[in-house]
């Protein structure tokens, strides 16, 4: 099992001008498990999400990771040195909709690369931990690959593998699947259900239903900047309570009907 953070969030607020994108969003993320983040586009998910590793900066409230203040020195305080967050942020694995790879390297050099720049890794040292990390995502056969080469879900596996390289204990995902053919998708998830199988703690931020039914430990439903909800899969996805709620879900259903 990998070593797993906890992420607690109180309170946050975060303000785009005069626009509240997130309104005292209090969520806590147990290790070892995974919480997927749903809703309407335009809910706050994906600002949420970037709140956590601090990609945006909240203007109040608390982000905590194993216990420690994120972002700030002090609740309501100055901004954290930039060393300092870079150092939490070796503990944080994250996959974004669009895939980022370099097209003039290899999918094993696109892995590796992170290795040598933010670890210092040797480079022999690094491209063998590349190697590693491309096998366990099914990619052991596409190393010399560039991404010209490669599938949309075989590039989303390599930056999977890029990130999971620098071994961490929080992976975030905003929306890893939205950029894919449906055919693809699979290929992406499953990769993701065998990290969330190993303790790896995950955040995500999907539309794919299915994903969050299987394998959530708990969903996160969000609207309008504001936390609806937060309760098992069962719960939310099967017996939601609250009528925004179950107006999303009408909606993704008709939506997905064939």
């Amino acid at each position: 099992m990998v070593q797993a953070s906890s992420v607690e969030i109180r309170k946050v607020n975060k303000f785009y001008g005069p626009f509240q994108a997130l309104k005292d969003i209090d969520l806590s993320v147990p290790p070892g498990k995974v919480t997927c983040l749903i809703g309407p586009s335009g809910s706050g998910k994906s600002t949420l999400l970037r709140c956590i590793n601090f990609l945006e900066e909240y203007d109040s409230g608390e982000v905590r990771i194993d216990g420690q203040l994120i972002g700030y020195e002090a609740p309501g305080g100055r901004r954290m040195r930039a060393r300092k967050l870079r150092e939490m942020r070796r503990s944080i694995g994250m996959v974004f909709q669009q895939f980022n790879l370099w097209p003039h390297m290899t999918a094993q050099e696109n892995v590796a690369e992170g290795l040598i720049r933010v670890r210092g890794l040797p480079r022999a040292e690094a491209a063998d931990r590349a190697v590693e990390a491309l096998r366990k995502v099914g990619l052991g056969d596409k190393m010399a690959n560039h991404p010209a080469r490669l599938s949309g879900g075989q590039q989303q596996r390599v930056a999977i593998a890029r990130a999971i390289a620098m071994e961490p204990r929080l992976m975030l995902f905003d929306e890893p699947t939205s950029a894919l053919d449906p055919e693809l998708v699979g290929e992406v998830l499953n990769v993701m259900k065998t990290l969330a199988g190993e303790g790896m703690t995950m955040v995500v931020v999907t539309h794919e239903m299915g994903f969050a039914a299987h394998v959530a430990d708990q969903v996160a439903f969000m609207e309008a900047g504001e936390l609806v909800a937060v309760d098992a899969p069962a719960r939310i996805l099967h017996q939601p309570e609250d009528p925004r709620i179950q107006g999303f879900l009408r909606t993704y259903h008709e939506r997905n009907a064939f």
